[in-house]
């Protein structure tokens, strides 16, 4: 069987521009309260071109999420199937300043399993290890993967709405070229059936992310 390391589609992360010369600014719109903004961080190197770093900022608009929910998803051929192995972290304030989420991964083994590494914007960090029973277990010969992150900002995401951070398709069948092979949009996970990339992949995975509000946690 020939190896064929990953052909890594581009993922479409869309950094924060700054703006220059003398165009008069327009006036932002204020976000909603009791929101959260996200936003993908620019890609600047190969390894995050690659997949095997992802990462989001984020900060709470007024917010009361305490919480922050992530889940992974596999692709049973016809919809998502959440692998109920959720990673929580509580007890932090979101107001006060901006936060990162970083999905990290070894760049050398494609079939990794991502980490999660967090910091607060009320200080501290979090680092939740990925799961391995997945898609670690795969073979990593002849195997292309695609790779989708959010494109845009979001600023009004609300309290108790799950978005996908990362969507992941794997391809393990035989061939000498990669014809065939699709690139995968991040909607995949909201409309798999759109996706031409889900519909004979050997595997696929998403994870996503929820903030959420839990009285009993202080």
């Amino acid at each position: 069987m020939k190896k064929r390391h990953a052909a890594l589609a581009a993922l479409a992360l869309v950094g924060i521009l700054s703006g220059c010369g003398h165009t008069k600014t327009q006036p932002e719109t204020q976000a909603a309260d009791n929101t959260v903004s996200i936003s993908p961080v620019e890609k600047t190197t190969t390894e995050k071109q690659s997949g095997a770093v992802i990462e989001y900022l984020f900060s709470g608009n007024n917010t009361e999420a305490n919480g922050i929910i992530f889940n992974t998803y596999t692709y049973n051929g016809k919809t998502w199937e959440n692998t109920d192995k959720p990673i929580g972290v509580y007890g932090m304030g979101l107001n006060n300043g901006t936060g990162t989420i970083i999905l990290r991964h070894d760049a050398d083994k494609i079939s990794a399993a991502y980490d999660i590494e967090m910091t607060f914007p009320s200080g501290g960090a979090s680092l939740r290890c990925g799961d391995p029973s997945g898609v670690s277990k795969r073979p990593s010969d002849s195997v292309t993967v695609t790779v989708a992150g959010q494109e845009r900002s979001i600023d009004d995401l609300a309290v108790g709405v799950e978005i996908p951070l990362v969507v992941r398709v794997f391809d393990y069948k035989d061939g000498e070229t990669d014809e065939g092979i699709h690139t995968v949009d991040i909607n995949a996970f909201t409309d798999p059936d759109s996706s031409e990339a889900l519909k004979n992949c050997s595997f696929a995975e998403a994870i996503t992310v929820k903030f959420i509000h839990d009285d009993s946690v202080s």
